[in-house]
């Protein structure tokens, strides 16, 4: 049994070899699946896309982060809650931050694949699987 199968067949406490990814029907090829044929992107509908999500980081970058919780350090000023509170509100506006950056990042790619009409959406799916994990 090699690696990837062991690693599968473990993952169901059976023990029993799982069939090889490509064998299941639908599975596109981004997650392993077989090739399948490829269709052409709608152009509109990747501008549509790529300005909404553009509108969705700004309204994640609006949400505040630090300035979120500044009010309530305020409140307790010099206290243990306020210290955290501002630890809190660093925190929050970095995860934001992230957040609005990769929203960002696909507003560009579907954005890149309205321009560029040779992008198909075997290409997207794999642009945006590269992205990788936050």
């Amino acid at each position: 049994m090699t690696w990837p199968q062991s690693v599968i067949a473990s993952m169901d406490g059976t023990g029993v070899p799982q069939p090889p990814l490509a064998s299941i029907p639908g599975l596109p090829p981004v997650l392993g699946g077989p090739e399948v044929a490829v269709v052409k992107v709608d152009p509109d509908m990747l501008r549509a896309m790529s300005g909404s999500l553009a509108a969705i980081a700004r309204e994640v970058e609006a949400l505040g982060g630090r300035r979120s919780l500044d009010d309530a350090g305020r409140a307790v000023e010099g206290s243990d809650t306020a210290a955290a509170c501002r630890d809190a509100g660093d925190i929050l506006a970095s995860a934001l931050g992230v957040a609005a950056s990769r929203i960002d990042e696909m507003a560009f790619i579907a954005g890149d694949g309205a321009e560029n009409y040779d992008v198909t959406d075997t290409t997207f799916a794999s642009q945006l699987s590269a992205m990788g994990e936050l």
